[in-house]
């Protein structure tokens, strides 16, 4: 039996292998690279965000209580991970109804060996956990149910929050907001 060639084609060269192989890992590195910086750059912009949520949280809780009987309602926002916020006085004894809402604020509160704001580390609890501490001016809370007393938790819905912060003068109120 006769092999017959079909004259005028030629096979792949060698440079043309070469020119493919070169580009298919170009363009894998591409994928590669790019993709890690894009979620960098997602992690770095979450990251902002919370710092800016954690500057305004602080300083709108310092800039109302010297400005007694002052009731500001305000809107804060964070990276939409978080589901819940609790605030805890630490000035007040121990509330094991906090349990049932955050067992991080509830442990920290719980082991803290007598009730006192300066010796507390934080004051403000995000579920999940934050990677940085929050320790706010000293707060006074309305219970958002009856009985509980010295924590307020508040669902964070699509990475916003809304609370009633009142001027006190040595300390700031915090509340929910009105309907």
């Amino acid at each position: 039996m006769k092999h017959r060639f079909i004259s005028g084609k030629k096979g792949l060269g060698a440079g043309q292998v070469f020119v493919y192989i070169v580009a298919a890992l170009t363009f894998a590195l591409i994928m590669i690279f790019g993709y890690k910086i894009i979620n960098d750059l997602i992690h770095t912009g979450e990251d902002v965000q919370f710092l800016q949520f954690k500057t305004s949280l602080e300083t709108s809780i310092k800039k109302i209580y010297p400005e007694f009987g002052s009731v500001r309602e305000e809107t804060f926002y964070l990276p939409g991970r978080y589901t819940q916020i609790c605030f805890v006085d630490v000035t007040k004894q121990f509330d094991p109804d906090l349990c049932a809402y955050d067992a991080a604020a509830c442990n920290f509160w719980k082991t803290m060996d007598t009730p006192n704001y300066d010796l507390a580390a934080e004051n403000v609890f995000l579920t999940p956990a934050a990677a940085q501490q929050i320790k706010v001016f000293t707060i006074d809370l309305s219970p958002a149910h009856p009985g509980e007393e010295g924590f307020l938790c508040l669902p964070i819905s699509q990475g916003t929050f809304t609370i009633r912060l009142e001027g006190k003068g040595d300390r700031t109120g915090i509340a929910l907001p009105q309907p």
